[in-house]
């Protein structure tokens, strides 16, 4: 079959002059009649204008093709958009789309990928992924959006407290930058969700008698843990880490090293000549410093500080259950007192802070920001009590938690009149 050109010719039909224009298309060959011969020269100078600047493939083009093209055209009118802009953008969606990865496994995914960090951590991340995978259950890493990120705090802010909507944003934004580190979505939504307020909260921390209290009722299994958080300031994370041969009481310092720190960043914290004389008692050559078995460890911990006077504590260990019962009532002790959350990390540092006033090195050795330290620690102690906090050795401190009452002014006296070692 000869190929249709493109040209104009003079018919007749039906006994009247006509002009027919004729052009190729993806239908074959195309005509077109005109009455008025300039018209249809016109027509055929559009014709061969389309076919010398896209060739003749838009000639070839069907005619719902062509009217498809129209119809965009009139909806894209006033958007400043192309159709050539916007077929780009689909096809990229497409890719997007097909090279993601499903929600469920791609929290799986990142769940192992923190498989080195504590029982703690992994737990809370493992409680958070949950929540989020059944949030965007069937759903694909690239078709999520920040909006959808938004109605999943938004949701939560609902029952929850801004501190744990605040942890979700963060918990979403780290899953969605692993994410897109593997090419399974492209940009971070949660990065445009709302941030989250929290109005902060004063640390609390021990007074150098009730620091002296708990040490002398600390249970010897987690005694090192213990002095070392209250003395060098480190996280119950790093403790559980923490191995033996990284604690040297010669030299007077603990390195905490990168797969130990909560920051990923070794450093190197100094020991107080106080919290020597403690560990010289329970110091080992090798080990983890903290008990392996996490659980055991917390339920001495717990039977610790209720015996040091705080509580009351949620517990399956049958001897801490027990110390938090009156035995003449049979109920909940009345003279037990809430326990400061983070109390040990937060005394080591404000006491430090009151005593050296070196912000840059406290903030190094404790793994923060000065301008955390300074907005947290700032102020909470006096250089006197921070004295007597470094003074606390362990003849000091009461030899039973019996009287508590007496045992506590005891050990502030013993504890004021000692030099500090900070």
């Amino acid at each position: 079959m000869r190929k249709a050109s493109t040209g104009i010719c003079e018919v007749m039909i039906n006994g009247r002059t006509r002009y027919r224009v004729t052009y190729p298309t993806a239908e074959g060959r195309k005509r077109e009649h005109f009455a008025d011969k300039k018209k249809a020269e016109d027509r055929l100078k559009e014709v061969r204008q389309e076919q010398k600047q896209f060739g003749l493939s838009v000639t070839a083009m069907t005619s719902a093709t062509r009217a498809d093209a129209i119809a965009a055209e009139k909806i894209l009118s006033g958007t400043g958009l192309t159709l050539v802009e916007i077929a780009r953008a689909a096809v990229k969606e497409k890719s997007l789309k097909e090279s993601g990865k499903p929600m469920s496994d791609a929290v799986a995914a990142f769940e192992l990928s923190r498989a080195d960090r504590s029982a703690k951590y992994r737990a809370t991340l493992k409680s958070r992924a949950t929540f989020i995978a059944n949030f965007f259950a069937n759903r694909n890493t690239s078709s999520i959006t920040a909006e959808d990120c938004q109605s999943l705090l938004d949701g939560l802010a609902a029952t929850s407290s801004p501190g744990t909507v605040r942890h979700y944003r963060t918990q979403l934004s780290m899953l969605f930058a692993f994410c897109e580190a593997r090419g399974w979505i492209t940009g971070n939504p949660a990065k445009l969700t709302a941030k989250v307020t929290v109005r902060g909260k004063e640390a609390a921390i021990l007074t150098p008698t009730e620091a002296a209290t708990l040490l002398s009722v600390c249970h010897p299994d987690i005694l090192a843990g213990v002095v070392i958080a209250l003395f060098c300031g480190l996280r119950q994370s790093e403790i559980e880490r923490l191995d033996w041969q990284a604690v040297s009481i010669a030299q007077g310092n603990i390195t905490v090293g990168a797969g130990v720190t909560k920051t990923n960043s070794r450093r190197v914290v100094t020991i107080p000549a106080n919290a020597k004389a403690w560990l010289a008692s329970c110091s080992k050559k090798e080990g983890k410093l903290w008990p392996p078995d996490l659980t055991k460890a917390r339920d001495l911990w717990t039977l610790s500080r209720v015996r040091a006077g705080y509580g009351p504590f949620f517990s399956d260990y049958p001897p801490a259950r027990a110390a938090q019962i009156d035995p003449q009532t049979g109920k909940t002790r009345k003279d037990l007192k809430p326990w400061p959350a983070n109390a040990l990390r937060h005394s080591a540092i404000s006491y430090r802070l009151a005593l050296k006033k070196n912000l840059a090195e406290i903030a190094y050795e404790a793994g923060n920001s000065p301008k955390i330290v300074q907005s947290h620690y700032n102020g909470l102690a006096t250089p006197q009590a921070a004295k007597a906090f470094f003074a606390i050795m362990p003849a000091a401190a009461p030899k039973s938690a019996g009287r508590k009452s007496a045992g506590r002014k005891s050990a502030g006296r013993k504890s004021a009149g000692r030099k500090s070692a900070g």
